[in-house]
């Protein structure tokens, strides 16, 4: 992805509190700043620019939720500075699992900070196939998980993915286990295996869903020619992981993403056979904490609710709950440059909580 010319970028040695403070000078500044921001501050009462300076002083502006997202036009949380060159941002809705969809923006050079650098980096360290030809099976359209499939292709020395696209939202309207969620999900796979079927596929992108029905159609010629999977769209469990590994895609390397729409992906830094599922934020851009019920940062170790913040010119989103539980994980002590910040493990949705979210292909 190119870089807007003209557009101040964080130097290599920026930190996080750096980052903090020129997002925070950004948002709130009172001629090119965010409209949402900065009408959430005279509401709170406080000058951000200049009492927010650490990450603990994010404290002061709350807890956002998906209805601060979404009661508004998007153009209100990206700065006005930028409303001129709206061309050169990628746009992205969520994929309405536990409601509505949210949309959100990226300026290109950050959207390619939050997707595209971390795969790269992490699939680098893991040996992941270069030069291959990926087949994406996927949502496209609004979804930028089909928007950001391309681009790690093509950053990983490959052409345009082969891609099959197929509508998230309606396959979750389909009741598990009926007859049209099973028509569905055969639609897809026909499609894919139509693909896999007339062309040399060495990489496959998908959810842990369609890998299994994949899997099973394969001929065991074509499964032994995957070289790489990555995983992304749903959760998947160290033990499916370990099948996927062992039974069905034995010559691959095989790397799981964690992420959404609204923050970007973590990535897997360990591709070993039978590991916990450690996902680690790239850069200094995405905090991720875990949090008990009433919203207080647990340590390494414990389990709670996934709370995180985006620190991103072209939006700035603090201290947001997601709908997932998992363990907080320190940074690895060999990480590639880049991977410093803490992680979490084996995330899935938080059932503890009520959130039962709509499931089907992604």
């Amino acid at each position: 992805m190119s870089v807007m010319t003209g557009v101040h970028c964080a130097v290599a040695t920026e930190d996080v509190a750096a980052r903090l403070r020129r997002v925070v000078a950004c948002h709130f500044d009172p001629a090119g700043g965010s409209r949402f921001w900065l009408d959430r501050q005279a509401q709170l009462g406080i000058d951000a620019r200049r009492q927010i300076t650490e990450i603990a002083d994010l404290a002061m502006l709350g807890e956002m939720s998906a209805d601060d997202l979404s009661r508004r036009p998007l153009a209100d949380y990206v700065p006005v500075r930028f409303h001129d060159r709206l061309d050169r941002f990628v746009l992205g809705q969520t994929g309405g699992t536990t409601g509505s969809g949210t949309w959100t923006a990226y300026r290109e050079d950050e959207f390619d900070e939050a997707f595209v650098r971390p795969f790269v980096v992490a699939a680098r360290r893991l040996r992941f196939p270069e030069a291959e030809s990926w087949l994406y099976v996927g949502p496209g359209g609004p979804h930028i998980i089909g928007k950001a499939a391309r681009c790690l292709a093509r950053a990983m020395g490959s052409a345009d993915p082969f891609s099959v696209d197929f509508d998230a939202r309606w396959a979750k309207r389909l009741p598990p286990g009926s007859f049209a969620a099973r028509r569905y999900l055969e639609h897809v796979l026909e499609q894919a295996l139509d693909v896999i079927g007339r062309q040399r596929i060495g990489v496959l992108f998908t959810t842990p869903v369609v890998l299994a029905g994949l899997a099973g159609a394969m001929t065991h010629a074509q499964r032994d020619r995957i070289r790489g999977v990555h995983y992304g769209g749903l959760a998947i469990d160290p033990e499916q992981m370990r099948e996927f590994q062992e039974r069905w895609f034995p010559n691959a390397v095989h790397v799981s993403g964690y992420g959404n729409t609204l923050f970007g992906c973590c990535l897997e830094l360990d591709a070993s056979v039978g590991r916990l599922l450690d996902y680690y934020p790239f850069g200094n851009r995405l905090l991720l904490e875990v949090v008990d019920d009433e919203g207080n940062s647990l340590a390494v170790g414990q389990t709670g609710r996934v709370r995180f913040t985006r620190l991103d010119e072209s939006m700035l989103i603090v201290r947001f709950r997601e709908r997932d539980r998992a363990a907080l994980v320190p940074p690895r002590y060999d990480a590639p440059e880049g991977y410093g910040l803490p992680g979490v493990r084996n995330p899935e949705p938080d059932l503890l909580a009520g959130i039962r979210p709509a499931v089907g292909l992604y």
